[in-house]
């Protein structure tokens, strides 16, 4: 078997379509951090203030219950997150998360374009690769019509387990590859070296919808913190993704039903968003789905938006998401080893 797990993770990992993917978006990322122009940064003699200190987290749920015109119990939820965030604020406050000096003026612009630009870049390209990566593996026999012969036999069944094992691997490989490629050239442009220990709720960073709030998380992070936490969430992100590509290439006997059901997989949470209103459980639990979480990646951690009424969505999310596409995998193999290859 170990001979076949190392097949495997060759005929991924060197797959042409699958370097060719990593290769773009590797091109893309880079262009990404190009584009931004800091020749110039703003120099300031600002200094940080608390904001915690006598902050309402009830002036947030008011302003998204205005800014979307919720009501009834949909309000009621929003107003019951930022009730629960209150005494979080209440102790940023007292240990002064805010006063910390990050990038002052240029704080807002550059936490955007790490954490929401180059991150959603990031998870959303391993977790679209982590998910073909499975697809290539458990369809390889079907589109080389050697399907019948490999698992017409209980033991050709049990490559199922290399497979899933390699697509992990190969997973978490090419996730590692963008992130650490990606970062290098990131960091290697803009210094982090002064500010890791800063708190990332600094009173110089906000979250910006139609108007500013301060930048809450559910549990105080410098900036060095945050980006290990984002990074670990990106990985079980991405392994969600393989389970997922995993699962429908078991369910889908056919290749190309394979990658359509994959496609439909990863687009309909998506699409139907707007079919629910804002503050309502049913959003809530859709923004729980991969692909929202791929989506939401900037707000990780935080306290989020109104579509999200849950602390730590994240983390819910991805326990939920992984348990999920686990079992539905492990029904998937189990149904598949019962199919009939005459």
């Amino acid at each position: 078997m170990k001979c076949v797990f190392r097949y495997e993770i060759k005929k991924i990992l060197f797959t042409p379509a699958i370097l060719s993917v990593v290769l773009l978006c590797l091109i893309f990322n880079m262009a990404l951090i190009g584009i931004y122009d800091d020749d110039n940064p703003v120099q300031s003699d600002s200094q940080a203030v608390n904001i915690f200190e006598g902050f309402d987290a009830g002036d947030i749920a008011e302003g998204f219950i205005a800014k979307y015109h919720v009501t009834g119990s949909n309000a009621d939820h929003i107003r019951g997150k930022y009730a629960k965030l209150q005494p979080i604020i209440d102790e940023k406050a007292v240990n002064g998360d805010s006063l910390s000096d990050y990038f002052r003026e240029r704080t807002y612009s550059l936490h955007r374009l790490l954490f929401n630009t180059i991150f959603l870049a990031i998870t959303a390209e391993s977790s679209l690769l982590a998910l073909f990566a499975a697809l290539v593996s458990i369809t390889y026999e079907q589109t080389q019509g050697t399907e019948y012969v490999v698992y017409s036999s209980k033991v050709g069944r049990h490559i199922l387990r290399c497979k899933f094992c390699a697509s992990l691997l190969a997973a978490i490989c090419s996730t590692a590859m963008i992130l650490v490629a990606t970062l290098v050239v990131f960091f290697a442009k803009f210094d982090f070296s002064k500010v890791w220990g800063d708190n990332v709720s600094s009173s110089f960073n906000f979250a910006a919808y139609s108007y500013t709030i301060p930048f809450v998380t559910w549990h105080s992070f410098t900036v060095g913190e945050y980006l290990g936490v984002v990074i670990s969430a990106a990985v079980v992100l991405a392994s969600c993704f393989c389970l997922m590509g995993y699962t429908i290439g078991l369910f889908v006997p056919n290749s190309y039903g394979a990658c359509i059901g994959a496609l439909l997989a990863v687009v309909l949470p998506f699409l139907v968003k707007p079919l629910f209103s804002m503050g309502s459980i049913s959003l809530s639990i859709l923004n729980l789905m991969p692909t929202n979480l791929v989506l939401n990646s900037g707000q990780w951690f935080t306290d989020g938006n109104a579509g999200i009424i849950w602390a730590n969505f994240e983390t819910i999310g991805l326990v939920i998401s992984f348990a999920v596409l686990g079992l539905t995998s492990g029904a998937a193999v189990r149904i598949f080893r019962k199919r009939e290859f005459l």
